[in-house]
Formats: structure tokens, C-alpha cells, sequence
């Protein structure tokens, strides 16, 4: 089956949907383990906060606000940064991400994010905390989210014979968008909380993908043809999914205030 997938900002076009699958599980084995010890939990959510902010008013891909979330969550598990570096390091794990996963021309400069902050930090503050992180990694910033997990099922989410609203799907690429739409915001939640780091991303993305499935009405929620793509059942998900919709019936029940993304990043 042919499976597209977005790469560097290029479109991968590739007949070996199981050997990306399996590269992308073996990718995530190998990766950093997160054991909660950050000394900056207690202002995660704030940084992740901005980094989502910033990713949206530049019109980066979902990828790399994963991809940045994810470096910054790693950073800072091994890292105390003060408090005055923050924001800097947030911001630099941005365009640390979108260098890998932005084609080139969408790739924003320095000067695109210091703007974003009120030109805070100087030119040489950002290139050295770039190559502070980087060494962090031993340049090995390759990493797979459970954005990139979810995109790759998505291209098998809507499956022959599956009902939205008790109706048979005949224009699947419509149904796919509005189960794209809804798989992202269970995703964005994801990774709101550090309480999903607990889990691989490969599982995460899964219990996202049967999330938007719940919400967009469509049976049966978790065919075989998916459990047999992810490896998991819908019982394996199920923890993560109640999660995920504690965390959504908290939004929809919450009211907030409407504030202009970048009003909200430059007054705080």
C-alpha cells in the first residue's frame, strides 16, 4: 500500500508502509526515556503553551510542534535552566525543529522568533543555546512523535465498510479531513499534559486516532484492520483515551477569554 508521509518538508512517497512503520517503532525505542525528574514541571504547561502559540502564528506544521515539544520535555529532564533562558530555550527547540521538519523557505529565522517575545535575546544568546541543545543530543534531533505515529495512521483511518453517523463513508478523503481535524485536536492535548509521557507515542497516537474516531461518529469505533496496524487494542488504548476525553470535557465545559496568540506570548 502506498503511504505518504511528510519528511524535511518533502513529500515521501513509499510502497513499504511496514518497513516505515517498523523503522518509525524501532526509532522510538531508542529514544530518550522521560522519568518525570525535570526541575522545570511546574512551568511546562506554560512553556508548552508557547511553543503551540508560536508554531500556530508562523504557520508551522503539527510535526514540528511535536518535534519541539518533545526536545524541550528531553532538555529539560536533564537540564536547569534559568528562569531568564526559558523562553530562549522553548524558542530554540522551535527552530531546532523546524529545520527538520519545514521545507526550507517555511523555516523561521531568529529574528521571525525573537519578534514573537519583544527581541528579548540577542542574536548570539539563541545560536549558543542552539548549540547547547544540539550537543545535548549529540546532534541526533531525528526524532519520531506521536504526531508522526498519527499521521502515518491516518492514512489507513478510515477503513472499508466504517459508518459516520450511521451513514456508509462513500467520500472517504472528506471523512478523512474531518477525522484529521479531530485526531489533531486530541493530539494538541496530548501534549498539554506530561502525564501522556508515560506512555510510547506509538500508543498515544493510536488512542488519539480512535478519540477522533469516537468523535466524528464512526463505527465500529476500532476495526481489526487498525488494531492490527498500531498493535493495539481498543482496551489497551482505553486509559489513555479516558485521559484524553477528561482533559477535552474540561475544555468544553471551561470559558476563556478570546486573546490574539501573539498579544498572549509578547505581555506575559
Amino acid at each position: 500500500m502506498e503511504v505518504i508521509l511528510m519528511s524535511r518538508g518533502n513529500i515521501l512517497v513509499t510502497d513499504y508502509a511496514e518497513e516505515v512503520l517498523k523503522w518509525m517503532k524501532k526509532t522510538e525505542s531508542e529514544s530518550i526515556p522521560w522519568k518525570g525528574n525535570s526541575p522545570q514541571l511546574n512551568v511546562r504547561l506554560y512553556l508548552v503553551d508557547l511553543i503551540r502559540i508560536v508554531c500556530e502564528t508562523l504557520k508551522l506544521n503539527v510535526l514540528t510542534t511535536h518535534l519541539a515539544v518533545y526536545l524541550l520535555d528531553r532538555f529539560m529532564e536533564t537540564h536547569r535552566i534559568s528562569k531568564q533562558q526559558l523562553k530562549l530555550a522553548s524558542l530554540t527547540t522551535i527552530l531546532i525543529a523546524a529545520k527538520f521538519e519545514e521545507a526550507e523557505e517555511k523555516i523561521p529565522s531568529i529574528t521571525d522568533l525573537n519578534s514573537l517575545v519583544n527581541n528579548k535575546y540577542s542574536l548570539k544568546l539563541f545560536n549558543s543555546m542552539e548549540q547547547y541543545i544540539l550537543k545535548s543530543f549529540n546532534w541526533n534531533v531525528g526524532k519520531v512523535t506521536a504526531a508522526h505515529f498519527a499521521e502515518f495512521y491516518l492514512t489507513r483511518g478510515i477503513i472499508v465498510g466504517d459508518t459516520m453517523k450511521g451513514i456508509t463513508i462513500t467520500n472517504k478523503l472528506q471523512a478523512s479531513k474531518l477525522l484529521w481535524k479531530e485526531t489533531l485536536d486530541f493530539l494538541d492535548r496530548s501534549i498539554q499534559d506530561y502525564l501522556f509521557l508515560q506512555w510510547p507515542s506509538t500508543q498515544v497516537a493510536a488512542a488519539c486516532l480512535a478519540c477522533g474516531r469516537v468523535n466524528c461518529d464512526i463505527l465500529p469505533t476500532w476495526p481489526l484492520p487498525l488494531e492490527t496496524t498500531t498493535g493495539y487494542t481498543l482496551q489497551m488504548l482505553s486509559q489513555i483515551m479516558d485521559e484524553l476525553f477528561r482533559i477535552y470535557e474540561k475544555d468544553q465545559k471551561a470559558v476563556t477569554a478570546v486573546v490574539s496568540p501573539v498579544t498572549q506570548i509578547t505581555n506575559e
